[in-house]
Formats: C-alpha cells, structure tokens, sequence
C-alpha cells in the first residue's frame, strides 16, 4: 500500500472519529424512552415536556419521546420526588423537589440546588423576568435565578374573613404582566377561592371559581381546582370532570371539555397546554374516575372532540 492511500485511508478515518464523536456529544443528552405515568405538562418552543412518574422529565420530539434526565444522580432519585417543573429555556429546566428547587442543564448534564428550607412547598410557577414563586400551605415565596428569597405573600395578607384554620394555599400561576394568581383551598364551605396579586404582592382581585361556574352552567360539583394560566385565562377542572376556561379580564367563561361515560364514570383532566392559538387546540393528561391511577395523553381539538391516546403511555401501550 504506498504512503499516499496510507494518509487518505488515515485521514477519512479521522473525519469518520470526528463525526462519530460530534453526534454522540450532541445527542447523548437525551436518551430515547417511553411515557409510563405522567403527571404534568408543559410546552416551550413548540416542543411537550413531561413530568413522568415524578421522577424523570421527558420531552416529545416529532413523534419521539425523550428523557432528559436519565443522567441524574441514582442518589438524587431515591431521596427525591419531583413535584413540578418549569422549562426555563431549552437547555434549562426547574425541579421543585417539596423542600428545595434545583436547576437542571440537560445539555452540561447538571444539576444544581439554587434553593432550600424546612417548608414543604406544592406548586411553582415562573415569571419573564426568570424568577421563581414557590407555594406552602402558608406562604408565597419570592426566589430569584440567583438564590435570593423573600416572602412574596403570607396567609396572614388573607382578608380575616378568609383566615380559616384548615385553609390552605395548593397553587400558584403567573398570568399577565407577571400578575399572580393564587389559589387557596377552604373546608367551610368546602371551595376554592383564587386571589390576583400584582408584582407587589397585594390582591387586587378575588374569585370563587364554584359561584362563577354556577352562574353560567349547572353543576352538581362541590369543588374546582385551577390547572393553568394559558393564553389570558384560568383553566378549571371541577370534580364532574368537566373543563373550563376562564378570563378574567372580560369575565368570559366557557366549557371545554366534559366527556362522560356514564353517570357514575367520567374522564377527569389533570392538565392541559394550549398548542396552537390558530387552530384553538390542547393536549390533555386525563385519567379515569374509577381508578385515577394511569394517565393518558388527549388531544383537543377546537369543537371539542378529543383525540384518545394521542401520545402511548404505560396503560395504553400494547
């Protein structure tokens, strides 16, 4: 063999490395898998996130789901529960483990705790300017990207009307103009009223999600829960399985979704994005009220018809 292949066989050997190399750097972030339990989702840049039996964060990419995670630490995974996340940009994603919030690089495969206490806090959402608001039963705290904490809203800014013993605050949504809407949940009577906060952190607004569903629809339902702020609204879920999107600039109230099967069986919805604001459509996690333990992946479309198993999970896979 003279010299001259010698160098073109070593050289297209090289380039060969080089690539092999560069492909696995680039993909070896993400690893290929499947949806078994999820339990949140959330959108970023026309791509799904989910959060799958809380303990991986898994994207879905054209047709593909992915987990972003599968790197963490088995340490982390066995004294962690993931209770939330946020998409802070493509490479960043925020983990609300109940005491402490990490900030994940999938990309560097890193993860970092920006912040802990003694609190348990169930519910996190972020605002434009890239700070976070973490809810207690008690509590609304203030975290910035860089740390720093301050107490945002307390029980005690409650009107002493509101003050009850039992009640508690269960979520947390930033809407327009980073306003914030709390939720808190009260036994006597048993609902769910929900407070807008401006940036300061004083109310400006009050609803009690139940009296506004009754005005315009009839409904045997004893409690509502707040899914998400998309798109200027409130989406509510009632305990009939029922789904509703609420404005609270105009006062505008409408139902989406409330599929039964029969009168004692009924899908509930868990959580929804919006996907699409030409075509008014969402993809929905729903799960049945008999069992209420495997969740599946809808699609909504505009006039209301859902499109079952969107997206295979453990319980709809063969």
């Amino acid at each position: 063999m003279s010299k001259k292949l010698q160098v073109i066989i070593l050289i297209v050997l090289s380039l060969l490395i080089t690539v092999t190399i560069t492909a696995c750097s680039t993909t070896s972030w993400k690893v290929k898998s499947q949806l078994n339990n999820p339990t949140q989702i959330e959108v970023h840049e026309n791509y799904l996130y989910f959060l799958d039996t809380y303990s991986a964060i898994k994207i879905y990419d054209r047709g593909t789901i992915y987990d972003l995670t599968s790197w963490l630490p088995e340490g982390f995974k066995k004294e962690n529960i993931i209770m939330e996340f946020a998409v802070v940009n493509p490479s960043e994603i925020a983990a609300l483990t109940g005491s402490s919030l990490y900030m994940i690089d999938v990309r560097k495969k890193e993860i970092k705790k920006i912040f802990s206490d003694n609190n348990n806090y169930t519910s996190m959402d972020l605002d434009q300017k890239g700070n976070f608001y973490l809810v207690s039963a008690k509590q609304v705290l203030k975290i910035t990207p860089e740390g720093e904490k301050t107490l945002f809203f307390a029980f005690e800014n409650l009107p002493s009307d509101q003050q009850q013993e039992d009640a508690y605050f269960s979520g947390i949504f930033v809407g327009k103009n980073d306003h914030l809407f709390v939720e808190l949940h009260q036994r006597i009577p048993f609902s769910s009223i929900v407070f807008e906060l401006d940036g300061k952190g004083s109310i400006i607004n009050t609803y009690d999600l139940r009296k506004i569903i009754a005005k315009s629809f009839s409904t045997t339902s004893s409690t509502t829960r707040i899914l998400d702020y998309q798109d200027f609204s409130l989406y509510i879920v009632d305990t009939g399985g029922n789904l509703y999107k609420y404005r609270p600039g105009t006062g505008s109230l409408r139902k989406l979704f409330d599929i039964a099967l029969d009168n004692f069986h009924y899908w509930r919805v868990i959580d929804l994005v919006k996907i699409s604001d030409d075509f008014d459509e969402y993809i929905l996690l729903v799960t049945d009220s008999d069992t209420g333990n495997f969740v599946r992946v809808w699609k909504l479309l505009k006039d209301g018809t859902p499109i079952g198993n969107f997206i295979s999970t453990e319980v709809t896979r063969d």
